[in-house]
């Protein structure tokens, strides 16, 4: 029988995925010019940095509940998940470390108005969220395992 607190790691992983992983834009995010670039990205920003936290949170969260009610009765199960929420610690770390200094620049910049530097700021970016975004696929396959 799977507890609350594994069902609730579960979903939230899922939708922590979901919100990062696929990517759309990314395409697009790489290849525009600055007059496209920013507005593009200062919306995205605005719509990350309200759910993205809270999401990471509630998933690393629930995984180390999750590990912590498991621990006993299903050890494997419990390190599985306290590799997910590692994983998302990890994602989380980089993101406060890369994205969140880059994001703040990006959200004072007017689109008419390029920035020296900039394109090496978005490939520096765009590297970094490669890597979380295989970060969230670990958690997510952590979490598969952890299911059996």
């Amino acid at each position: 029988m799977t507890s609350p607190a594994a069902r609730a790691h579960d979903a939230l992983t899922a939708l922590l995925a979901l919100a990062i992983v696929p990517d759309p834009a990314g395409r697009h995010r790489r290849t525009a010019d600055f007059a496209d670039y920013v507005p593009h990205q200062q919306r995205a920003d605005a719509v990350m940095r309200r759910l993205a936290p809270a999401l990471s949170m509630a998933s690393a969260g629930s995984g180390l509940l999750a590990a912590a009610t498991q621990a006993r009765r299903e050890p494997a199960a419990a390190a599985w998940r306290a590799a997910s929420a590692a994983a998302v610690a990890a994602a989380v770390a980089l993101t406060v470390r890369v994205h969140v200094p880059f994001n703040r620049q990006l959200r004072t910049w007017t689109p008419g108005r390029e920035v020296p530097g900039w394109r090496e700021g978005r490939a520096r970016w765009e590297r970094a969220h490669r890597v979380r975004r295989a970060l969230v696929v670990a958690a997510g396959a952590a979490v598969l395992a952890a299911r059996g």
